[in-house]
């Protein structure tokens, strides 16, 4: 007697990540079965490490609201010029090893002294696209952090940091908060 292949076993490969999934909600559910650790479920993501941080600045040299990633000496070089163009004495560009290494830069746009734009951490992910296909994705966690609202003056915050290189597709996922420091009469 031949007995009926398991709905897993008829899987194909690319079909498990969602299968296991579907177990996971299960098992949440009260249907039992192994439990899965959490970093099966979502990969953690790095925090971007101080030495990691190459510029900061909110004087307008990159005015506009902007998610770039640098893959090139020349790329950087450019975008540096940008970033540093409001200094009077412009730092030199960092030197960067693009054989393992590339660059993200990060603008907020148009706000206030007070508020700031950081990347917070990196990780790989994977990520179903409209056909079904998996895909590997860099993602890259932007925090826009809102200040007190005490200075109504223009300021653009823009930040320059390294990540691992990645070859394939990166996705910028958004993040905002307030400071914490700023207490219940503050206007925003």
């Amino acid at each position: 007697m031949t007995s009926a292949p398991t709905a897993f076993a008829a899987m194909r490969p690319s079909h498990l990540p969602a299968a296991l999934a579907l177990a996971l909600v299960v098992a949440a559910c009260g249907g039992g079965g192994p439990s899965v650790p959490a970093s099966v479920m979502a990969p953690a993501l790095a925090p971007v490490g101080e030495g990691d941080r190459l510029y900061y600045d909110n004087s307008g040299g990159i005015a506009d609201s902007v998610r770039i990633v640098v893959r090139s000496v020349d790329e950087l070089t450019d975008v540096w010029g940008r970033a540093t163009s409001r200094q009077s004495a412009p730092p030199p560009v960092p030197a960067v090893d693009f054989a393992s290494r590339m660059v993200v830069v990060v603008g907020a746009g148009r706000l206030t002294p007070e508020d700031q734009i950081r990347v917070d951490s990196v990780g790989i992910r994977t990520v179903t696209d409209a056909a079904g296909v998996d895909e590997d994705v860099l993602a890259v966690v932007v925090r826009t952090i809102t200040g007190c609202g005490r200075f109504q003056v223009d300021a653009y915050p823009v930040e320059i940091v390294t990540v691992p290189r990645f070859g394939g597709d990166v996705r910028f996922v958004e993040r905002t908060s307030s400071d914490p420091n700023c207490g219940p009469l503050a206007t925003r």
